[in-house]
């Protein structure tokens, strides 16, 4: 063969792979923009079951919960169970099925599990397995001497708003799991700053306080209902449109994937324990769209807030979860060879909204801790609703349903500082 055929393969060689190259770099880089794979359930019992008893334990403060993280992670724990454990688990949290959630764009879900590096050959090799396919968690090894790495990851996964949730790890520690979620979404129509003025909010001991609130009379980008126990509104966050890809320029329901409910019930502890997934069905049946017939006059506080729920272990135990949080009882032998007295130690719940004239922003950590030992035409129609008392508050993918976080209000709590932009 001819030096100059040669010196042409060779060359034709190569910019055939950096074409190959640079097809694979877009190929990754468009399927990075899809939405997130994760389990959900058909089932919504866990949901209303937890918030139930969480709100019964928290008392007469702003709380916010994730029904989701905590049962994501319950998930995860529960298919490393054996036994009488796996029994309880099974009982309380529903099996999930792998979907991809309707929700893009600044919507981040993860899971992990931590675990020790001298223990990592005594990980069941199915169970790891199991985590990566269905849960697609991240396995994490090292010496874990101190919380740092998980911290770490907590730290990035609720993008900086939940920095840490550890202070330091035990001695006998095996292994942690971790679910992890986070938002940040603008709204459909957004509040105008101008329009945030200070007003009267009646607490639940019924003394009132100056409080900061966004107004706004909208025609659309808003649903109302009221039934005999409750009215409130919902809230659509920007939805994207599959087809660009990008934010959808009008409120299109096809497309919707996050919404925001705000609920003023008549009394909100018996409301929150009759709470049910036909509460959700109750609402979107007896919702009104505003349109041309019909304008919403909202008047919302502005409210920031972090919370521990520290009562999560205790709250599960209730619910029926007992034998794995004992080290006489705990069955974790689909999870881990080697370690019969392996419990979960550490139950950890922790929380962060804020919800201003733009939009929102949200995120829940759960980690466990293993140690061993809608209207018809007619006339226009005016609904005003003042949020100027405690109420409640929902997070839901709307495909799903899954009540991504629920929260009350006692108080709002909002940093003047903190200038509207």
């Amino acid at each position: 063969m001819k030096k100059e055929n040669i010196i042409f393969t060779i060359v034709l060689s190569i910019v055939f792979l950096l074409l190959i190259g640079t097809l694979i770099g877009i190929y990754i880089k468009v399927n990075e923009e899809k939405p997130v794979r994760v389990t959900t359930s058909e089932d919504g019992s866990f949901s209303s079951n937890f918030i139930k008893m969480s709100n019964d334990k928290i008392g007469k403060t702003n709380y916010m919960i994730s029904p989701y993280s905590v049962e994501m992670a319950l998930s995860m724990l529960r298919d490393g169970t054996s036994t009488k454990t796996r029994e309880e688990l099974d009982k309380v949290v529903p099996e999930r099925t792998i979907k991809t959630l309707s929700v893009e764009g600044k919507v981040n879900i993860a899971n992990a599990i931590f675990i020790k590096e001298i223990y990592q050959n005594d990980l069941v090799l199915d169970y790891k397995d199991n985590l990566k396919k269905k849960y697609q968690a991240e396995i994490i090894v090292d010496k874990f001497t101190n919380p740092d790495k998980i911290n770490d990851w907590v730290n990035k996964e609720t993008n900086k708003m939940i920095p840490k949730i550890l202070n330091q790890i035990p001695d006998s520690f095996v292994l942690g799991l971790a679910n992890a979620i986070a938002m940040e979404e603008t709204w459909l129509s957004p509040f105008e700053c101008e329009s945030t003025k200070k007003d009267e909010f009646t607490k639940i001991d019924n003394t009132k306080e100056k409080k900061l609130f966004m107004n706004k009379t909208f025609d659309d980008s808003i649903s109302y209902f009221e039934n005999e126990d409750s009215k409130g509104i919902i809230m659509p966050y920007n939805a994207y449109n599959p087809e660009t890809g990008k934010e959808a320029e009008l409120f299109d329901e096809e497309n919707e994937q996050l919404e925001f409910i705000a609920i003023l019930p008549n009394d909100i502890n018996t409301y929150i324990s009759n709470f049910t997934l036909d509460t959700l069905k109750d609402i979107k049946e007896n919702k009104k769209e505003a349109d041309d017939l019909l304008e919403i006059t909202v008047s919302i506080p502005k409210f920031e807030y972090e919370y521990d729920f520290k009562k999560l272990k205790e709250t599960l135990i209730d619910m029926g979860i007992e034998s794995v949080f004992s080290p006489n009882d705990a069955d974790l032998s689909g999870m881990l060879n080697n370690h019969p007295e392996a419990y979960v130690d550490e139950a950890i719940h922790k929380t962060y909204i804020k919800v201003e004239e733009k939009g929102t922003k949200a995120a829940a950590i759960t980690y466990f801790g293993v140690k061993d030992s809608a209207m018809p035409i007619g006339e226009t129609e005016y609904i005003n609703i003042k949020f100027d008392k405690p109420f409640v508050y929902l997070i839901k993918d709307v495909d799903s349903n899954e009540i991504l976080f629920f929260g009350v209000v006692y108080d709002p709590k909002w940093d003047e500082n903190n200038s509207c932009e």
